[in-house]
């Protein structure tokens, strides 16, 4: 039988929970995140999103709300991805238009003992339970199966120590 976070051997994929902690590893900010096969990017609760030239390469410096305190985080800039506009999400553009562009940045992210940089677009999401969503792009990079039967699987390794 296959536990959560268990390689399986003939094609390197490891089944994670629909909700798992997910490392923000330039801060080492851990916030919960949804596993969701259904959306393709990646998407985080950002604020005060600014554009910074850092020797002649764009980034954006960005806030990151969290309980434990909002952290900045200055993230090479990659471009911008076409979302779909979903109810509420923008009270000016639903009604004439059927996407809205967000900014993509670069970000070093930790799931388990396995870490990607992966691109990550930043929104307000703060009306959504989950700071972070990973979709498909971040999902193939991590090599994850998702079973939405499951959440939290991962211990860390201090928990796996001890039991």
């Amino acid at each position: 039988m296959l536990l959560a976070g268990q390689v399986m051997a003939n094609d390197a994929k490891r089944i994670y929970g629909y909700v798992e902690k997910v490392t923000l590893l330039d801060k080492k900010m851990v916030v919960n995140a949804k596993l969701d096969t259904g959306a393709k990017s990646a998407s985080l609760n950002a604020t005060e999103i600014t554009p910074v030239d850092i020797h002649g390469k764009s980034y954006l410096r960005f806030t990151v709300p969290n309980p434990k305190g909002d952290q900045v985080f200055t993230c090479e800039y990659v471009g911008q991805v076409s979302i779909k506009v979903r109810s509420g999400e923008s009270k000016i553009a639903a009604p004439f238009k059927k996407s809205i562009n967000r900014p993509v940045v670069r970000m070093s992210v930790g799931l388990g003992d396995e870490t990607r940089m992966i691109r990550v677009n930043l929104t307000n999401r703060k009306r959504f339970i989950y700071p972070l969503l990973l979709g498909r792009d971040a999902l193939i990079a991590f090599h994850a199966v998702v079973d939405p039967a499951m959440s939290f699987t991962l211990k860390k390794k201090d928990d796996v120590a001890q039991s």
